[in-house]
């Protein structure tokens, strides 16, 4: 499929793992894939952007001539990836298909699932995170000091997704619970959960009457969980938010971040 386009492909060529794994997310379930080779190649030309360049070719006589010519160059950004299938290709891709293509490429080339959470999905770059599910007028929480307080306590302790509650390590939504359940309130365990909680109790508020304690909600990919939320955090006042950061390594204090990537805005009671 990809055979025509690496023979031409300046740089990197396009991963074939990322490409058989979207086009098994795409057909998966059909008794029989039936598609000519128009289709396969309008489908192959969505991993890959065509670009005219120049050339100085030098002839035998010692002439010099520039020459133009066209370049496949590979697309990296899954976001423009999903987008040229929709408009080049004709099928608009369900973040559920999006997140089990993801999933399906990190088991072929690493033998690992994808990362479901965190703060560093750079391959995502196009993203845009969903609308905010609204909010309503709650009180202040009198456990947000408290929560504020136990997050700071957990600075610089490291990030793992895999041994979060182990010792000293937490990822993002481990630290949430693990702050909440200190102070008398039970939350769910991951990301996406304790933003359907947050919707389904009506614990929602705007990013406007944020107050400390209370958690803010990112969508950094489609992850095929609920408004595809990938990480949160405990906002701390003044503007700032102690998270467990994937990219960081660690639990951190730092300015409220990626405002366009925040989708949900809660405070448990």
């Amino acid at each position: 499929m990809l055979d025509g386009i690496e023979a031409v492909a300046e740089g990197e060529p396009p991963d074939r793992y990322l490409v058989w794994a979207v086009f098994y997310s795409l057909y998966f379930g059909e008794d029989r894939v039936r598609l000519d080779v128009e289709d396969y190649i309008r489908f192959a030309d969505c991993f890959v952007d065509y670009e005219e360049r120049t050339r100085l070719i030098e002839h035998e006589d010692g002439s010099t001539e520039e020459e133009t010519y066209t370049a496949a160059v590979a697309v990296t950004d899954k976001v423009e990836i999903f987008n040229n299938l929709k408009n080049d290709y004709g099928k608009a891709v369900s973040y559920e298909q999006q997140s089990n293509a993801v999933n399906v490429w990190y088991l072929a080339k690493y033998d690992t699932a994808a990362p479901q959470e965190g703060d560093g999905f750079d391959d995502w770059n196009g993203w845009n995170a969903p609308e905010d599910a609204g909010h309503y007028d709650l009180p202040a929480s009198e456990a947000g000091g408290r929560v504020v307080e136990l997050a700071r306590s957990r600075l610089g302790d490291p990030y793992s997704q895999d041994y979060r509650g182990r010792g000293s390590y937490v990822d993002c939504s481990y630290l949430t619970m693990w702050c909440y359940r200190q102070a008398g309130i039970a939350i769910p365990g991951t990301a996406a959960e304790q933003g359907r909680y947050m919707v389904e109790h009506n614990l929602t508020i705007s990013r406007d009457n944020l107050q400390p304690g209370d958690l803010v909600f990112w969508s950094y990919k489609p992850n095929g969980r609920f408004m595809n939320i990938t990480h949160v955090g405990i906002y701390a006042g003044n503007g700032k938010v102690v998270d467990a950061s994937y990219s960081k390594g660690k639990v951190v204090y730092r300015n409220l971040f990626d405002n366009d990537k925040q989708v949900l805005y809660g405070r448990p009671q």
